[in-house]
């Protein structure tokens, strides 16, 4: 009974933290393309992103008023290298 409960915790843990990062990436696709920018590109920016940050630190970022200038630039880096794989 407890393996299973422990099972079930463990479950419910994972799938929050996977909404969690559904989230940040629907809401940074969303953003980038209301910033004039393709799906494909955002998509590929963001999955870029992904590569370099944890979940826990693209959530953080999600959450902050203003990014930093690190997290600015690594977007723009990416947007532009995703820009010449397109």
């Amino acid at each position: 009974m407890t393996k299973t409960l422990l099972s079930l915790a463990a479950l419910i843990l994972l799938a929050s933290c996977s909404d969690e990062n559904r989230k940040v990436r629907g809401q940074f696709i969303a953003g980038c393309m209301n910033g004039g920018a393709s799906k494909s590109l955002c998509q590929c920016t963001f999955e870029k992103l992904e590569a370099k940050y944890s979940p826990t630190e693209l959530q953080a970022v999600n959450q902050s008023a203003t990014p930093s200038e690190k997290i600015m630039q690594d977007v723009l880096h990416f947007a532009m290298a995703c820009r010449t794989e397109s």
